[in-house]
């Protein structure tokens, strides 16, 4: 059996059914190094809470060294690691900002192991000279799993060869989703949705952070658009952020009229998945990332701006008018115009056609088959 040492950054709540899968391999050995201190805002539970003693033992604490609490450095423990133990792989980040990982680099090859990257390639987006120092980096590679198909392309288009390239996608916690999708099949809306004055009108719904990159005030903007003359959308936006007194304050008069609630953060999936099964369409303005399948896999329909070099592996998912739509980056006015177009041709949605892709790719099931097949094959 390989054995494979896995050194990545933090470890964010929504990692939790992979890393359970990935460590419980039947067909290679992996042991995952990480920081329990986490600068960048993302949800980290706690080991002890979902992870048996067996699989704790395969997970090991290091530290991060960051500039601003943005940017990674340093990982301790990864060269003493990579000089001393067994191994056949290892799995790196794929940062290259992270001075321990190019030497480690060094040690592995001289070592006659092999290395693999588990990362998001090329933006598309990438100064020259950021450009020229990624694919640098990822030159030293000797596999490389990505999370979207535009980035194995833009890979491609830059000399990389196919067979070194395999997209792994990206996924939630699947079987708990599959598990809470079919007990709401036997709900009802009027029972959850009840925060409007009209609670029968559709419910666009926004998931995430309410932070300047998601771009809250174009879609509240199109709505108010699409609401100036008869009301005829209700808007449910769920989180919190450093933009959220801001927006309640600048929309004080729309939160009056009844169409517009914040509810706030929930960390419950429970009650997030009621609110995002039974509202009618999933928009994020900015970048989408992970709520596309968060959505999708309640059978939601996803719209999110069509830039990709300004979106997240995730926004791959959105079959633009099959499974939700893309519209102009920053134009409420086009956004307005596509959520019309989009219920006017979708009165009824199908929630299996909706959450097909998420069944087909998008699930740790899909992506441990090609881990395994990767790492039974190098």
């Amino acid at each position: 059996m390989k054995k494979v040492l896995f050194f990545t950054n933090i470890f964010p709540h929504y990692r939790f059914a992979i890393w359970k899968k990935l460590i419980n391999s039947k067909t290679f050995d992996l042991e995952i190094y990480f920081s329990q201190n986490n600068p960048l805002g993302v949800h980290s539970p706690e080991l002890k809470d979902i992870f048996t003693s067996n699989e704790i033992s395969k997970l090991h604490l290091i530290k991060n060294y960051w500039i601003k609490k943005k940017v990674l450095i340093w990982q301790s423990k990864i060269i003493k690691t990579v000089l001393f133990n067994e191994f056949d792989y290892l799995l790196l980040l794929g940062e290259m900002n992270v001075v321990s990982s190019w030497i480690s680099i060094l040690i592995v090859k001289l070592r006659g192991k092999k290395i693999y990257m588990w990362s998001h390639g090329l933006y598309g987006n990438e100064s020259f000279l950021k450009k020229y120092f990624r694919l640098q980096f990822l030159k030293q590679s000797d596999f490389i799993f990505l999370y979207e198909n535009r980035a194995k392309l833009l890979l491609q288009q830059n000399g990389f060869n196919e067979t070194r390239l395999a997209v792994v996608y990206n996924s939630l916690n699947y079987d708990l989703f599959e598990k809470l999708f079919k007990r709401l099949l036997k709900t009802d809306k009027n029972d959850f949705i009840t925060f409007f004055k009209d609670n029968s009108l559709p419910t666009i719904i926004f998931v995430g952070r309410l932070t300047k990159i998601k771009r809250l005030p174009v879609l509240i903007e199109a709505v108010r658009k699409l609401n100036k003359i008869k009301i005829s959308y209700n808007l449910l936006i769920v989180g919190s952020g450093e933009d959220q007194e801001y927006l309640e304050n600048t929309y004080d008069s729309i939160i009056d009229k009844g169409w517009l609630y914040f509810y706030g953060k929930c960390f419950d999936e429970n009650r997030t998945s009621e609110l995002i099964y039974h509202s009618d369409l999933c928009i994020s303005p900015g970048n989408i990332g992970l709520t596309a399948i968060h959505s999708l896999s309640y059978g939601t329909p996803v719209a999110s701006h069509g830039n990709f070099k300004n979106q997240m592996p995730e926004a791959e998912a959105i079959i633009n008018g099959e499974n939700g739509f893309l519209f102009e980056e920053n134009n409420s006015a086009d956004l307005a115009n596509k959520i019309d177009i989009w219920f006017l041709n979708n009165s009824n949605i199908d929630k299996d056609l909706i959450r097909r892709i998420i069944i087909k790719k998008y699930n740790p099931e899909n992506q441990m088959h090609i881990f395994e097949k990767m790492f039974s094959n190098g």
